[in-house]
C-alpha cells in the first residue's frame, strides 16, 4: 500500500493490521481459507486487504486484463492435489475431484474417453466433475489412489482404492462413492497419504488407518495396518497433523513437532534409507512450528515467525536450502522470504509468500515447479534425476496472481486457491489432473474448468 509520502509499506506491517488469526488469506483457528468474501463491511481485514492490494502492480492474467484476480468466482474454499488426482470444496460444502478415476477415488463416473498412462488407458475425468453424494463437506484430502473428506458432522467418508485399508471399512475393497469410516468418533482435522488415513479428534488425539508398513499409525506393531480407524499409541495431544506417502507428523500446540512412519537416516549409492518408526517421536533439533508439511521424501515447516525449514530426503532440491544433501535436522530455507503457507509433494515443495505469491523449489521434471524450463538452467548443477531440471531455493510461480492456498501433488503437479476462489494447476497433466480440460504437461499456470 501507499503511505503518506507516497512509500510503500511492507507486507509485513499490513499484515500486521490484521485482525489476531489473519495470515495471507487463511484463518489460524480454523484452518480454512478466507476468499475476498471475508472482507465484509468497513472490517479491518478488509481495509488492510485493500491496502495490501493496490502496492502491487495489477496482475495480468492470460487474457491481459489488468485485475486482482480472474473475473467471476467458481466458490471453491479449500483444494488438495493427490499422486494423479485432484480433489476441492466449495464455500456450500460441495465436493469435486478431477484426474485418475482407476479405483474410484474422483467418487463419480468417469469421462467416455479414456486418459494415457504411458501406452495404458486409464479411467479418468479431465474437468471437475461433482462427488456423487448429498453430504456437505467442510475439508478434503486427495491421496495416493484413495480420497477422504470431513463432513460438516465431523464423520470422515473415504473412497478410491482400499487394498491396503485406507478407506476405514473392511467390508470394501473399492469404492466410487464416499463411504463412511468404521468409526464412533468425530474429528476436526484430516490428511491422507499414499496409502493411509489420519484424523484428529476435539481432544487432540490422533487415529489412523490404513498401511503400516513403516510405522506410519503410530502404533507399535510395525507392518501391521489397522482397516479401521486406530488411536495412535501416545499420550500426546495435537493441534494439527500431516500424513504424507509413507510417514506421519503432528504438532502440540506449543509447535512442538512429532512424526512417525519412514524416517529418513542416509543416503547411499543414490539409495534413500530410512527407517520405521512406529510409535510418535518428537523431532529432536527442530524448532517449533505453526504448520507442517509432509511429502513423499522431505518434510517442511513453517514457524510462528513465518520462517520455512526442510529435512530428510533431498535429491532433487525440495528441501530448499541450496543444496542436494539430506538432513535429519530441519534446515531453514535458503531463502530472505516469509511464508504463510507450506506443502511438500513427491520430489518437490511449494508454498505461499506473505507477498501472496507461490514460489516452489526441487524438481520440475513435469513442470510442477510452475516456471519457464529456461528459467532453471545451471541452478542444480548436475542432473538430479535422470536429466531432471529442478531449483535448489525457491523460485516464484509464474503470473502475479495473489493465492491463498497451494498443494503439491504425490505426483509431479500442483494447484492453488487464488482469493476468489478459482484454482490454478501447472505439472504433470496426462491423467487429467489439473483439470483444465488437456492432458498434456504445463508449466504454466492454467485455470481449473468451473464446476
Amino acid at each position: 500500500m501507499r503511505g503518506a509520502e507516497g512509500q510503500c509499506v511492507r507486507t509485513r506491517d499490513v499484515l500486521a493490521m490484521l485482525p489476531r488469526g489473519f495470515r495471507g488469506g487463511i484463518d489460524q483457528r480454523s484452518r480454512r481459507p478466507h476468499a475476498l468474501s471475508f472482507c465484509y463491511g468497513r472490517s479491518l481485514a478488509c481495509v488492510a486487504l485493500l491496502l495490501l492490494a493496490s502496492c502491487y502492480d495489477p496482475m495480468i492474467p492470460r487474457a491481459s486484463t489488468a485485475t486482482l484476480d480472474d473475473s467471476g468466482s467458481d466458490g471453491f474454499v479449500q483444494v488438495s492435489a493427490g499422486k494423479e488426482h485432484t480433489c476441492a470444496v466449495t464455500a456450500a460444502g460441495t465436493a469435486y475431484c478431477w484426474g485418475s478415476n482407476e479405483f474410484g477415488q474422483l467418487g463419480a463416473a468417469s469421462d467416455t474417453v479414456k486418459c494415457m498412462r504411458e501406452d495404458r488407458p486409464i479411467e479418468c475425468r479431465r474437468a471437475p466433475v461433482a462427488v456423487a453424494t448429498t453430504l456437505s463437506f467442510r475439508l478434503i484430502r486427495a491421496g495416493g489412489a484413495h480420497t477422504c473428506a470431513l463432513a460438516t458432522d465431523g464423520r470422515v467418508y473415504c473412497w478410491g482404492d482400499n487394498l491396503r485399508g485406507a478407506l476405514g471399512d473392511p467390508a470394501v475393497r473399492t469404492s466410487a462413492a464416499p463411504n463412511p469410516v468404521v468409526s464412533s468418533e468425530t474429528f476436526v482435522d484430516l490428511s491422507v497419504g499414499g496409502n493411509h488415513s489420519c484424523a484428529l479428534r476435539g481432544d487432540g488425539a490422533a487415529f489412523c488407518w490404513g498401511s503400516n508398513l513403516d510405522g506410519q499409525l503410530g502404533i507399535a506393531t510395525v507392518g501391521a495396518g489397522a482397516a479401521v480407524p486406530t488411536q495412535t499409541q501416545t499420550s500426546q495431544r495435537f493441534v494439527s497433523l500431516a500424513a504424507g506417502e509413507r510417514r506421519t507428523c503432528a504438532r502440540l500446540g506449543d509447535g512442538t513437532p512429532f512424526c512417525w512412519g519412514a524416517i529418513w537416516v542416509t543416503r547411499q549409492n543414490g539409495v534413500e534409507v530410512t527407517r520405521s518408526q512406529g510409535l510418535p517421536l518428537r523431532l529432536v533439533g527442530a524448532p517449533v512450528f505453526a504448520a507442517i508439511a509432509v511429502g513423499s521424501h522431505t518434510t517442511c515447516g513453517v514457524t510462528p515467525d513465518d520462517r520455512a525449514f526442510c529435512w530428510e530426503a533431498n535429491p532433487t532440491g525440495s528441501m530448499g536450502d541450496g543444496s542436494r544433501t539430506g538432513s535429519t535436522i530441519p534446515k531453514l530455507v535458503n531463502t530472505s522470504l516469509r511464508f504463510v503457507r507450506i506443502s511438500v509433494g513427491a520430489f518437490h515443495s511449494c508454498a505461499i509468500g506473505e507477498d501472496g505469491f507461490a514460489y516452489c523449489w526441487g524438481s520440475d521434471a513435469s513442470g510442477q515447479l510452475g516456471v519457464s524450463p529456461a528459467s532453471l538452467d545451471g541452478r542444480c548443477g548436475a542432473p538430479a534425476a535422470a536429466g531432471t531440471s529442478c531449483a535448489v531455493t525457491p523460485i516464484r510461480v509464474m503470473g502475479r496472481r495473489i493465492y491463498s492456498e497451494i498443494t503439491a501433488g504425490q505426483g509431479d503437479h500442483t494447484c492453488a486457491l487464488t482469493l476468489a476462489g478459482n484454482i490454478y494447476c501447472w505439472g504433470a497433466g496426462a491423467l487429467g489432473q489439473r483439470g483444465d480440460g488437456r492432458t498434456t504437461n504445463e508449466w504454466s499456470p492454467t485455470k481449473t474448468r468451473s464446476p
